[in-house]
C-alpha cells in the first residue's frame, strides 16, 4: 500500500489547504473499494498488480486533483460575456482612431504608399490593442478576485422586452459594425480631405467625380448613424434591414456612377508602373464595377432577409 500512499500525497499537494483531508479521505475510500472488486475479479494478481491497475485507471495526480478542484480561470465564467463585450467595444474604437489617424498621414505625405499606410495602420493598432487588451484582462481578474458577484448587481431586466429571434443570421457582429464604420471615416476623410489641406500628391479625383462623392456623402454620414444604430440593437429588425438595404443601394449608385462618368482621377502621367494612361483608367472602372458588387450583394442579402422575417 506504499503506492497509494504516495499517490494519496501527490493527490493533496495539488489541493488547497482546505480540501486536503476531506479530499484525500474520498478518494482512498473510491480507491480501496475499487480494490476490493479487482480482488474478486482477478485473485491471481497480487495487491501491487491491483494497485497499479487502479492508479493507472485514475490518472495522474494533479489530474485527479482536477477533478475535485478544478482550476479558478483567470476570468469568472459569469464576467466572460461582459470582457468579451467591452474588449471588441475598445478594440473597435482604437481601429477607428487609427484609421482616421493613417489617412490623414497618407494624405498629407506623397512618399507614403499605400503599403505604407497599411504598415502604420497595422502597427499602430498592434500596440494600442496589446495595451488596451493587458488594462482590459487585469481590470477583469481583479473584479475576478473579489468574492461579491457583480453580475448580479445589474438593474432587473424586463422579459417582455426580449427582442424577436426567429433567424440565426439576426445577431449582428461587433466586428461587422466597426469594419463599416472604418469603411465609411475612411472614405469621408478621402473625400473631404482636401477641403482642409492640400493633398500632396500627383494623382488626385477629377472634379466631376469628387463632386459626384461629395453628394453622396451625406449618404456616408447616414452609414454611421446606420452602425450606430445597429451598435445599439445588435440583432437585425426590419427597419434595420431596409435603412441597410438603401444605404447600400445607394453606394451601388454612386460607385456605378464613377464608373461610368469619365475618368476618376487626373494628373495622370505618361505610364505609371507598367500600365500607360488609358490601361490606368480601364483597370479603375474594372476595380469599380467590382467594388459594386459588394453593396449589391447586401442590397440582395437583405431583401432576402425582409421576406424571411415577414413569413
Amino acid at each position: 500500500m506504499d503506492l497509494l500512499e504516495r499517490y494519496l500525497a501527490a493527490v493533496q499537494q495539488e489541493l488547497p489547504a482546505d480540501k486536503q483531508q476531506d479530499v484525500t479521505r474520498e478518494l482512498k475510500a473510491n480507491i480501496l473499494d475499487q480494490l476490493d472488486a479487482l480482488r474478486e475479479q482477478t485473485p491471481e494478481q497480487s495487491d501491487e498488480e491491483h494497485v497499479l491497475h487502479v492508479l493507472h485507471e485514475l490518472g495522474p495526480p494533479k489530474q485527479m486533483a482536477y477533478q475535485f478542484h478544478p482550476p479558478q480561470p483567470l476570468i469568472r465564467a459569469e464576467l466572460i460575456p461582459l470582457f468579451r463585450f467591452t474588449l471588441f467595444m475598445v478594440l473597435g474604437i482604437i481601429f477607428l482612431i487609427n484609421v482616421v489617424e493613417s489617412t490623414l498621414l497618407w494624405l498629407g505625405h506623397d512618399q507614403m504608399g499605400l503599403l505604407l499606410l497599411l504598415k502604420h495602420m497595422g502597427s499602430g493598432f498592434i500596440g494600442d490593442a496589446t495595451l488596451a487588451f493587458t488594462g482590459i484582462t487585469l481590470g477583469f481578474w481583479s473584479m475576478s478576485k473579489e468574492q461579491k458577484n457583480r453580475c448580479q448587481q445589474l438593474p432587473n431586466w424586463d422579459p417582455s422586452k426580449l427582442p424577436q429571434l426567429s433567424q440565426k443570421w439576426q445577431r449582428i457582429e461587433l466586428s461587422d459594425i466597426f469594419t463599416d464604420l472604418a469603411t465609411y471615416l475612411f472614405l469621408l476623410i478621402l473625400i473631404w480631405y482636401p477641403a482642409w489641406g492640400e493633398v500632396q500628391s500627383s494623382l488626385s479625383l477629377t472634379e466631376q467625380s469628387r463632386f459626384i462623392l461629395q453628394v453622396f456623402s451625406p449618404v456616408l454620414l447616414l452609414g454611421i448613424a446606420n452602425n450606430l444604430w445597429q451598435l445599439s440593437q445588435r440583432n437585425w429588425t426590419p427597419a434595420l434591414l431596409k435603412a441597410n438595404l438603401l444605404l447600400n443601394a445607394f453606394m451601388v449608385i454612386a460607385i456605378l456612377l464613377l464608373a461610368f462618368t469619365g475618368p476618376l482621377i487626373t494628373d495622370v502621367p505618361e505610364r505609371l508602373y507598367w500600365l500607360d494612361a488609358d490601361q490606368l483608367h480601364r483597370s479603375i472602372t474594372i476595380s469599380l464595377l467590382i467594388l459594386a458588387l459588394f453593396p449589391g450583394w447586401e442590397v440582395i442579402r437583405d431583401g432576402r432577409r425582409l421576406l424571411q422575417l415577414k413569413k
